[in-house]
């Protein structure tokens, strides 16, 4: 029985490819398309808070901003017509819709709610462009309290008025991103005060 001496050449051919292989295994299981890292070399790399030049770093979201207990309802109009007004009759409330008439309101329906603010001069100038209601028009004064949060809360297009404004815009704004719920019943509070004025 003849031996064959093994030669370093073979040897260290043997020992480069089984490495070579094995770090192919390696890489291949660390790029499977989960969007995830079984071997994570440079987690600091991969989950880094990153931005982009002239670009601010982005905050991280505080606890307890996602509404976990469902949020605001979403009604249509014909279910808010039948919404009580929890608010009715609370002087404080009345108050506080006055400030938010005074800051949000006036410019379009003037100070006394007749509609004629200082923008409704050039609503009256832009053709086809719809001027702001009189809040103590009889048809305004004919809704439920509950209508009257969903105009605010949705904005609202008048049926006589079908202007196809851009970006969907509608003739009165919706407030219901810009103002909390008690703050738009307040508002509907302070209407019915303006509309006790004639």
């Amino acid at each position: 029985m003849t031996r064959h001496p093994v030669r370093p050449s073979s040897a260290r051919r043997f020992l480069t490819g089984f490495l070579t292989g094995l770090a192919l295994v390696l890489v291949g299981s660390a790029c499977v398309s989960t969007n995830t890292y079984p071997i994570d070399f440079f987690s600091e790399m991969h989950y880094q808070k990153s931005f982009r030049d002239q670009e601010p770093p982005r905050l991280d979201v505080p606890a307890g901003v996602v509404p976990i207990s469902g949020g605001e309802p979403y009604y249509t109009m014909e279910e808010a017509r039948n919404l009580r007004n929890p608010l009715a009759n609370d002087p404080q409330a009345v108050a506080l819709g006055k400030q938010l008439y005074e800051l949000n309101c006036v410019s379009c329906h003037g100070q006394q709610g007749n509609g004629n603010g200082p923008v409704a001069v050039y609503w009256n100038i832009v053709q086809g462009a719809v001027p702001p209601t009189n809040l103590k028009d009889p048809r305004v004064v004919a809704r439920t309290d509950g209508e009257l949060y969903w105009i605010l809360t949705h904005g609202y297009s008048s049926p006589e008025h079908q202007v196809k404004y851009p970006h969907d815009l509608t003739n009165m704004p919706a407030y219901g991103k810009l103002l909390t719920p008690e703050e738009r019943w307040a508002l509907v509070s302070y209407m019915r005060e303006l509309q006790k004025q004639q």
